[in-house]
């Protein structure tokens, strides 16, 4: 950055010391300053060329590693995009799957619920007919002890 300083200065000077030549009264130039800036120049310049040309050469490299690094960028966005979509698919297929086995699981519960309220209704009427019975007999042979003590038949 100083010699940038430097050579601009180094231009003022050899333009102010150039351009007072003008008119009738004007000095005229100091020709050995105008050699030594020139020279100043020389020794400058040749540096800030060889910096520029670098710098050139660099911004092709640096357009060329940006431009990859953009490309991987993009693609591996893409991939994780299409992860992100795959495993979107794949958790709204176990979402339907597991809905799915759900509903079946009720349907079971509610299959098996009614199966097995058959089943009790048809224990209880077993039992129902089972008690029924017996206390028929129960009812018959009340009846024909009864009707053996009123007869006055004796039982042993």
């Amino acid at each position: 950055m100083q010699e940038q300083q430097d050579a601009l200065e180094i231009l003022e000077q050899l333009k102010s010391e150039l351009g007072s030549g003008h008119g009738f009264f004007s000095k005229k130039p100091d020709w050995d300053l105008c050699a030594d800036l020139c020279e100043n120049l020389s020794r400058i310049l040749p540096e800030y060329i060889k910096d520029a040309s670098y710098i050139k050469d660099r911004r092709k490299e640096i357009l060329s590693n940006a431009d990859v690094v953009a490309k991987n960028t993009i693609r591996a966005a893409e991939e994780q995009a299409n992860k992100l979509v795959s495993e979107s698919e794949i958790v709204r297929s176990a979402q339907i799957a597991a809905k799915q086995i759900i509903e079946n699981a009720y349907a079971q519960c509610d299959n098996l619920i009614l199966r097995t309220k058959a089943h009790l209704d048809n224990l209880f009427k077993e039992t129902e007919n089972f008690l029924c019975s017996t206390l028929a007999v129960v009812r018959t042979n009340r009846e024909e002890l009864r009707a053996a003590l009123s007869g006055g038949n004796k039982v042993y």
